[in-house]
């Protein structure tokens, strides 16, 4: 699954909790989500019951992008999509999102939904997700986010 923009090339590849690849992945996810805010590290966690397929964006030999999904019944959730800093606006979150909703898809969900940093809802709008409810204070990092869905059928 390669992918690239102008300058830069990437190749999605699914991930393994446990492996180095996913260590790499959560600091990622740290640093994009939850170091400026001031909040721990154990937010990254995947302790929460639900079982995830893990998705990552590798360039050089190095993780630039994350992003997860949980299948269950006929709909999904996608959760912690971040690109690393210097990787951003490149391509590399849509390419992610592309990913995940095909695999929802062919694993015949109606639906797929997340809850989306209000400054980034714009991105989720281009890939068709429209916005399900009022803005609402994430209680993991207490930011503006909005509810979003997008069927799939």
């Amino acid at each position: 699954m390669d992918r690239s923009d102008a300058a830069h090339a990437w190749e999605l590849r699914y991930i393994e909790p446990g492996t180095l690849e996913y260590m790499e992945a959560k600091e990622i996810r740290y640093d994009a989500l939850y170091r400026e805010l001031g909040l721990p590290r154990d937010l990254v966690e995947d302790t929460d019951g639900r079982t995830y397929r893990h998705l990552a964006a590798i360039a050089d030999q190095a993780i630039v992008g994350y992003a997860r999904i949980h299948l269950d019944g006929g709909a999904s959730r996608i959760f912690q999509v971040t690109v690393r800093s210097d990787w951003r606006g490149r391509g590399v979150a849509r390419s992610l999102m592309q990913e995940l909703i095909g695999l929802a898809r062919s694993e015949g969900r109606t639906e797929v939904g997340l809850d989306a940093r209000a400054h980034v809802v714009g991105m989720y709008e281009a890939l068709g997700f429209v916005i399900e409810g009022p803005q609402f204070l994430s209680a993991r990092t207490h930011t503006p986010h909005f509810s979003m869905k997008l069927a799939l059928v």
